[in-house]
């Protein structure tokens, strides 16, 4: 059964009615499909059949979450689901509960819960203290601070360990969506769309996470693709790091970006893969011959933190113009831009693009789209 076919798994969760295993993953809003693919890929590789698994997104609405439910849950999987490149945390939920209501006593229900059932994974050796995250989604006399403090307060009384809101060696979930109640072991100390090998990080540079998805909407593994606002270098980097046989260039008409990009570069061991240069985008087709790449993935800027008071439409216009002769006929240019319309208006007048997809996603507290575009 297909991740588009299946509802209703948080209810399954939430009674303890399924004797599956779990996982929550989060992303950011726009890329719950994303996740569900990718989460699929990676469990058919280690022999896990997707008719096996069902997987939910944007449960009961709540935008940027996914769940799955699966046959087993063990390292293997554990493993494979802390290896995903779209999303930010992996948490494994261990029982949910309803709430007798969303006053103040859902408070005592939550406290009875976890003092009643407690969270296995604090038993373990090797777990000295531990801390409370809570995600709530709904209308409640209590918000999550609240939440936090009465579930670790019922957790140290029944375990007697420390709170620690920093390093804990366990971090315990205590999730709230209506009127249902979801408790989890996170299984990611940070977000796994924190790559280590960034040193420059530039206002206005996309997650890891959301370049992944965008690699994925080019359909690129080999060829050559180009990032002509490469900023920081993350979708070069994370091109690098995915697709091993791509060819990579990366250029940016900001000398203080590409000298950070760079260092980016170099820290990921990356400087054989991905070739950064000091260029305007206006003037690109002055290196390149016509037809040289077979994608061009970017971010340029959106008129928030760089960009204002730029003509959006002439520059959109200039840059259609150069990505059209840069790109081979069929190849794809995938970008985020946050000014609605303006890249349909700016393709009109010559129409050297076909528009195959286009969807709102959130980053950064913005909602820019990312627009998949088709070299006629």
């Amino acid at each position: 059964m297909s991740w588009q076919d299946r509802t209703g798994l948080l209810d399954e969760l939430s009674t303890g009615s399924s004797p599956r295993g779990a996982l929550w993953l989060t992303t950011n809003p726009g890329l719950e499909d994303v996740v569900a693919d990718e989460l699929s890929e990676r469990l058919a590789a280690i022999g896990i059949d997707s008719s096996a698994v069902a997987i939910e997104r944007k449960p009961v609405g709540f935008s940027g979450n996914v769940i799955a439910l699966l046959p087993r849950v063990d390292g293997d999987v554990e493993h494979a689901a802390c290896s995903l490149r779209s999303v930010h945390h992996v948490a494994r939920p261990l029982f949910g509960f309803e709430l007798v209501s969303v006053e103040q006593d859902g408070l005592d229900t939550i406290a009875t819960q976890l003092m009643t059932r407690g969270v296995s994974a604090l038993e373990a050796e090797h777990v000295n203290s531990f801390r409370v995250t809570t995600r709530r989604s709904g209308t409640h006399a209590f918000g999550s601070m609240d939440v936090q403090r009465r579930a670790g307060a019922a957790l140290v009384e029944r375990y007697a360990l420390g709170v620690d809101l920093h390093t804990p060696d366990c971090e315990v979930r205590v999730d709230v969506i209506d009127d249902r109640c979801l408790v989890g072991v996170q299984l990611t100390a940070t977000s796994l769309s924190r790559r280590k090998q960034r040193q420059y990080n530039p206002r206005g540079a996309i997650k890891s996470n959301v370049a992944y998805a965008m690699l994925r909407f080019a359909g690129l593994s080999s060829g050559r693709m180009i990032d002509p606002f490469c900023g920081s270098a993350t979708i070069p980097i994370e091109a690098a790091q995915v697709y091993p046989d791509l060819d990579i260039e990366a250029s940016d008409y900001s000398e203080r970006a590409v000298v950070g990009a760079r260092r980016n570069v170099r820290s990921g061991a990356l400087s054989e893969r991905i070739d950064v240069r000091h260029r305007d985008m206006r003037d690109l087709p002055e290196h390149h011959a016509a037809d040289s790449f077979d994608a061009i993935v970017t971010n340029p800027p959106f008129g928030v933190r760089i960009g204002r008071g730029m003509n959006f439409l002439t520059f959109y216009s200039r840059f259609l113009d150069v990505a059209a002769h840069l790109l081979k006929p069929g190849g794809l240019l995938v970008l985020l831009a946050w000014k609605r319309g303006v890249i349909d208006r700016a393709n009109r007048p010559r129409g050297q693009f076909r528009r195959n997809h286009v969807r709102v996603v959130e980053t950064g507290g913005i909602f820019p789209r990312i627009y998949v575009l088709q070299r006629r």
